[in-house]
């Protein structure tokens, strides 16, 4: 009997999107929970309560941070690896050799991104091995990227009448191919030559309505990109995979693979939101179709690498996850189970925590200008039951990831106004204008993007002058003052980190489209993983994996 060696096994040699869980990550939710538990009987304890509004604040904002952390933990834990059922092999399989050939077609999306951007994607999912029709879906009426796709031996639509956005242009097409899949890529997402022949075959199960692949930005440089790329990270690694096992993964519009008769069952993609993934998704679940997450990166992309594009992505996600909470139904009785309800509804209270940040990024002001703590404790009490929550919940995300970049964490500060002000408008119906994230090299504005940084700059600026000066007068609190100093002197630093990044942005356009069509070239350049033929022997090696070691014999 020959040895399979372990370079040779079933799956992705390298780009996986999810790592199974390790014993220190669980040790470590573990002891986060209990620290937890530690922290909030310190916040409700009446004996430590200081001003009731400024401690009613603190307890809504670590409420919301404790409820997701604690709902991330569930969502991550309850993911398990099982194997693929052999049928996904055997699709593989014919799918690779010829024998099944179904017909797909694999729309781009264009609205006005830059020509040398999109050809990249168009030649590379020209060539993705299957057989397939590539269609690229032109909202921008470029003659240009028309005679460009003559050349280039891919299909071009073009629609007269511009509604319904993004939906309406994949509608649009829908009504005029007739493909048993549907592939939608973005017009800067790159696929990889296998993205059929890895993802597809889990449309075995014909029950399935769509099956998401993870973003991945292997291009990323600058504040922005790399923390846009490192957010998107932590949702791919974490979060999609663990929802899989609820039912409850939901498209993101791009890297996706749909069933049209499942999209002709809801009429289309959902248009009655500019959020139409996460609205197609649910109207799909409440049909009874499922959907299916592939941890393997099979498809990469350009982050927005200024804060215009990154804002503009931000506020249409968290405006769609606000309307998904508000008005998608979740809490009353539904054909949607409690599970796919519950993880649609925590869409929208992740955004809540930018609520979070900034009630927390104006406590230090309040303080050190006004008096008003929302704790009354000394300062070693506070540390003793604060410092332990913090760091657990930091560890978890850093432990499962093998790693974290501070520039995620500043560009979520730097977006929580967008989100906050997506919530206001989601609150009160106010219609927003769709627009895409990295459409081409027009102007960007300057400080004007970035005013109520400004004034969060500032407030903390005044707030640390202040309480340096009263650090000499007798009667002060020089441990509560100084660490107040010190919180306030942090969110001045990545505050203004994030208001040099829009002062900076309008200098550098050229520079910056220059970068995106180099990241471009380079997400096609580099290397892909490479993917080891299923033979039966390798098939029978990874399920043998999957289901574990025999139970041991009993002897005499």
């Amino acid at each position: 009997m020959s040895v399979i060696p372990a370079e040779a096994r079933i799956g992705p040699v390298s780009e996986l999107s999810w790592q199974p869980i390790q014993r220190s990550t669980r040790f470590a939710v573990l002891v986060a929970l209990c620290v937890t538990v530690f922290y909030m009987i310190f916040l409700l304890n009446p004996a430590y309560r200081g001003n009731v509004w400024t401690w009613g604040l603190v307890l809504f904002a670590e409420g919301i941070t404790i409820f997701n952390a604690l709902a991330m933990w569930w969502t991550v834990l309850a993911h398990t690896q099982h194997p693929d059922p052999p049928e996904v092999f055997a699709w593989r399989r014919r799918l690779t050799t010829g024998a099944l050939a179904p017909s797909i077609d694999v729309f781009i999306t264009v609205y006005g991104e830059p020509l040398e951007i999109v050809l990249v994607t168009v030649r590379a999912a020209r060539d993705m091995r299957a057989e397939h029709k590539t269609w690229v879906l032109d909202d921008g009426n470029s003659d240009a990227l028309r005679d460009a796709c003559v050349t280039e031996n891919v299909g071009y639509l073009r629609r007269t009448e511009h509604v319904y956005a993004k939906a309406g242009n994949i509608n649009a097409a829908l009504r005029r191919t007739d493909g048993e899949f549907v592939v939608i890529l973005d017009a800067d997402h790159v696929p990889s030559p296998d993205f059929l022949l890895r993802a597809l075959p889990h449309m075995q199960d014909e029950k399935v309505a769509f099956v998401q692949t993870p973003q991945a930005f292997p291009s990323a440089r600058g504040l922005v990109a790399e923390g846009a790329a490192e957010s998107q990270r932590i949702f791919y690694e974490l979060v999609l995979p663990g929802r899989n096992h609820f039912n409850a993964v939901f498209c993101v519009g791009t890297n996706v693979i749909f069933r049209r008769t499942a999209l002709r069952e809801i009429v289309g993609m959902h248009t009655a939101s500019n959020s139409e993934d996460i609205w197609t998704s649910i109207e799909l679940h409440k049909r009874g179709w499922r959907s299916f997450f592939v941890p393997e990166v099979l498809a990469r992309g350009l982050a927005p690498d200024s804060l215009l594009p990154y804002f503009k992505q931000q506020f249409r996600w968290a405006y769609g996850a606000f309307e998904v909470m508000f008005r998608g139904g979740l809490l009353r009785r539904s054909v949607l189970t409690i599970d796919q309800r519950f993880q649609y509804l925590l869409a929208g209270v992740n955004y809540l925590l930018s609520l979070a940040a900034l009630i927390l990024m104006c406590l230090p002001a309040v303080y050190l200008l006004f008096g008003l703590s929302p704790i009354r404790a000394d300062l070693s009490t506070w540390v003793v039951h604060y410092a332990p929550f913090y760091v657990l919940i930091m560890l978890v995300t850093v432990l499962q990831l093998g790693g974290f970049k501070i520039s995620a964490i500043v560009t979520s500060i730097g977006a929580a106004p967008v989100h906050v002000r997506a919530l206001v408008m989601a609150l009160f119906k106010r219609h927003v204008k769709w627009t895409v994230t990295n459409a081409g090299p027009g102007g960007l504005p300057g400080i004007e993007l970035v005013l109520p940084h400004v004034a969060l700059f500032l407030l903390n600026a005044l707030a640390i002058a202040v309480g340096i000066s009263t650090l000499p007068l007798r009667g002060t609190d020089v441990a509560a003052v100084s660490l107040s100093i010190a919180w306030a002197s942090i969110y001045v630093l990545v505050l203004g980190r994030v208001i040099a990044e829009a002062v900076i942005a309008p200098r550098v356009i050229k520079e910056r489209l220059e970068r995106r069509k180099a990241g471009a070239l380079l997400s096609r350049a580099l290397p892909w993983p490479a993917r080891w033929e299923e033979t039966d022997e390798l098939v029978s090696s990874a399920m043998a994996d999957a289901a574990g070691p025999p139970p041991a014999t009993r002897t005499r």
